[in-house]
């Protein structure tokens, strides 16, 4: 059973404090405390609803192929051959790991794939680490 817990929330800046002040300890603001009720969960309970809470108390294992895919937007990086060898283009959030020999092109096939996506949507960070 999840237990209540209260907290007091600034109105102007969105900062908590645990117990109510007159003047918000996080952007000086007087009197724009207001108390706000939470629930805590106890130990054990998942808070992403009983479709995950029935997953997390499965013990057997699921087939991969029984999941169905969710479909993702995509971003295309200009050229063709690592469009399709990332299934489309590269998903938008996430972070893309290119692994190989010294001198392949890696690279020089980042910054090319960088140029074309900056031309289409903006500004690119390229890190590169040895």
């Amino acid at each position: 059973m999840a237990k209540l817990r209260t907290k007091f929330v600034c109105q102007q800046c969105g900062g908590e404090s645990l117990k109510w002040v007159g003047k918000c300890p996080h952007c000086d603001a007087w009197n724009s405390l207001v108390e706000e009720v939470e629930s805590v969960l106890a130990k054990g309970e998942s808070r992403f609803g009983t479709r995950h809470a029935e997953i997390e108390s499965a013990s057997i294992p699921i087939n991969m192929n029984r999941i169905p895919p969710e479909p993702q937007e995509r971003m295309l990086t200009g050229i063709k051959e690592v469009d399709r060898v990332l299934g489309g283009g590269i998903v938008y959030g996430s972070l893309l790991l290119l692994g190989g020999e010294p001198g392949i092109g890696k690279s020089t096939l980042l910054l090319q794939s960088g140029n074309a996506i900056a031309e289409q949507f903006g500004p690119v960070l390229y890190i590169s680490a040895e």
